[in-house]
C-alpha cells in the first residue's frame, strides 16, 4: 500500500495550475503548497502554518479520507515543536470545514503540547460539530503520536511520515523501521499490511528525503539483525532507484 505522501503529492499534481485560494495568496499554486508542507522540516515557518493547512483544506488536499493520516501527523508535530504559537495556530484553525476539523482535533491530541487538554476544552465552543469527539478523547487517556499500536493500520505509518515532515525528527521514521519484520508475517494481513507499506514508504521517502536515508543508515548500528537485514535491502533499493532516476 502506497503512503499518504505520495498521496498528497499526486493530489497536488491534479490541481496544480488552480486559481489561487484568495485569501491565502502567499502560495502561488497547488504545488507550491504541497511542496512547503512536504518539506517543512527543512525550512520551519510557524506563523504560516495555519495560513498553509486553511489553504490545503480548501483545495481539498484532506478530503479523502486517505489522506487525513498525514495531516494528523503533521498537526501533531507543529503543536510539539511551537507550544508557545499553537493557541494561536488552533484559534485560527478552528475554522476549517467541518470535515476536516476532526483532523485538528486528533493532531492536538496526538502532539506532545502539554497544554493540549486545556486548549480542546476551549476550542469545542467554536467548533460544536466536534465538542462530542473531543468530549470522548478528554474521557480517556492520552498517549502520544509515537506511542500509537502499528497494529491499528498503515494510517498510523501515514502519520507518522506528516511528523516527520513537520519536525525532521529521527523517531517517527525509527518507528516505521520497526515494522519492517511483519513483511515475513504470515496469517495475519493487519501486520502484513503494515510491514509492507513499512518497506515501500522507506524505500520512497529515502529517495525524496536526506534525512531518511541517513536515519536508515544510521540504524544498521542499533537495530536487531532480523532489523537490520531488512534495512539492508531498503537502502539497496533505494539507491538503485537513486541511480536510474527513479522518484517512487
Amino acid at each position: 500500500m502506497k503512503t499518504i505522501v505520495r498521496a498528497l503529492l499526486l493530489a497536488v499534481a491534479l490541481i496544480v495550475g488552480a486559481p489561487a485560494f484568495a485569501s491565502q495568496g502567499k502560495f502561488a499554486d497547488a504545488n507550491a503548497l504541497g511542496r512547503w508542507i512536504t518539506y517543512y522540516y527543512t525550512k520551519p515557518e510557524p506563523q504560516r502554518v495555519a495560513e498553509a493547512l486553511l489553504s490545503a483544506s480548501a483545495k481539498g488536499f484532506m478530503k479523502e479520507g486517505q489522506k487525513a493520516p498525514f495531516f494528523i501527523g503533521f498537526t501533531a508535530g507543529i503543536f510539539s515543536k511551537n507550544p508557545t504559537s499553537a493557541p494561536s495556530v488552533g484559534e485560527k484553525l478552528a475554522s476549517l470545514s467541518e470535515v476536516d476539523q476532526p483532523m485538528l482535533v486528533l493532531g492536538i491530541w496526538y502532539s506532545t503540547y502539554p497544554e493540549a487538554k486545556q486548549l480542546l476544552q476551549r476550542l469545542s465552543k467554536a467548533m460544536p460539530k466536534q465538542k462530542e469527539m473531543i468530549d470522548h478523547l478528554l474521557a480517556n487517556g492520552r498517549l502520544g503520536l509515537l506511542e500509537l499500536p502499528l497494529e491499528q493500520g498503515p494510517w498510523v505509518l501515514d502519520a507518522l511520515w506528516g511528523n516527520f515532515m513537520a519536525t525532521g525528527d529521527s523517531a517517527p521514521v525509527v518507528r516505521i523501521i520497526s515494522a519492517l519484520p511483519w513483511i515475513n508475517v504470515r496469517g495475519d494481513i493487519s501486520r502484513l499490511s503494515v510491514g509492507g507499506s513499512a518497506r515501500w514508504s522507506l524505500i520512497s521517502n529515502a529517495i525524496q528525503h536526506k534525512p531518511v536515508m541517513a536515519v536508515c543508515k544510521k540504524e544498521l548500528l542499533s537495530q536487531p539483525k532480523e532489523v537490520v537485514e531488512l534495512l539492508r535491502d531498503v537502502i539497496a533499493e533505494a539507491e538503485k532507484d537513486m541511480r536510474e532516476g527513479k522518484t517512487n
